[in-house]
């Protein structure tokens, strides 16, 4: 049923940006599926309300194949591959059961992070993720002391032009860092707080990265070389800010770690005092 889109997936995560994170998705799940094994078969059996959903999926799929015919290509394929990761999350609950299914729930619903975004959310991202490294590029051509003047995403330098394009928004490192925070959350953090702040820190960290990034080439192509601002550093030097931005982020997770155990901490130091008693 879903062997055209999942081509169409597949084919677009070689060569088109926002779907470059897909490959990764499906192996961690199956990596953090692993890890979860004993607790995941360790109450399993069959579930007849499984078999209902999973029926239920496919009849829906097969429902709304005229509806996607009106969809754009991306929309399209988005729907379609929603439609195969709840089908898979269904067939899982009918073979193991529902206990199980709670046992292994983030490696299974990881598994959404397949499903591109739509047309209308990801214009927004990329617009977001602009206007965000408009701002931070500006703010370190002022710390620097360059002149400079922003008109929305274009920058107008003493010796060039920058345009902050939807290519340069970093929407590709931006997912893949979202989702390399929800991973390490899993694995090293232990409270949803502390898991929700870290996720939520990606979008900062991007939008730094990014105005460094851009920064970065600006200068090297004002005062270095013009060919800083098209040549390899341009089109291949992203993954060093990224392994930045990683760096950061790992950072964030060892003061997330010192905040729980502080907070952890905090009623156990409680426990056992006992109240004073005057007597009158």
């Amino acid at each position: 049923m879903f062997h055209r889109p999942l081509a169409v997936l597949i084919g677009s995560s070689l060569a088109v940006d926002q779907y470059s994170h897909v490959l990764l998705v499906l192996p961690v799940s199956l990596a953090l599926l692993y890890l979860e094994n004993e607790r995941v078969t360790a109450d399993a059996s069959y579930s007849i309300p499984g078999a209902a959903a999973l029926l239920l999926i496919a009849g829906a799929f097969v429902a709304v194949g005229r509806y996607r015919r009106s969809l754009s290509p991306n929309d399209a394929l988005s729907l379609a591959i929603l439609f195969f990761v709840a089908g898979c999350v269904a067939a899982f609950i009918l073979c193991f059961g529902s206990r199980a299914f709670r046992a292994a729930r983030f490696p299974l619903l990881f598994l959404f992070l397949m499903v591109p975004l739509p047309d209308g959310l990801l214009a927004r991202s990329i617009t977001l993720l602009q206007d965000g490294s408009a701002e931070a590029t500006a703010l370190l051509f002022k710390l620097a002391n360059v002149p400079f003047t922003r008109d929305g995403v274009v920058l107008l330098l003493p010796r060039a032009t920058i345009e902050i394009a939807g290519e340069c928004s970093g929407i590709r490192s931006s997912l893949v860092l979202f989702i390399t925070s929800l991973v390490l959350g899993h694995l090293f953090l232990k409270s949803g707080w502390a898991k929700a702040a870290l996720a939520v820190a990606v979008v900062p960290l991007t939008i730094a990265k990014n105005g460094l990034r851009i920064f970065t080439l600006s200068m090297l192509g004002m005062y270095a070389d013009p060919s800083f601002l098209s040549g390899s550093l341009h089109r291949k030097g992203g993954i060093l800010f990224f392994a930045l931005a990683f760096g950061c982020l790992l950072i964030i997770i060892r003061l997330l770690q010192r905040l729980e155990r502080q907070r952890n901490a905090a009623p156990a130091q409680g426990i056992g005092r006992q109240p004073l008693v005057v007597d009158r």
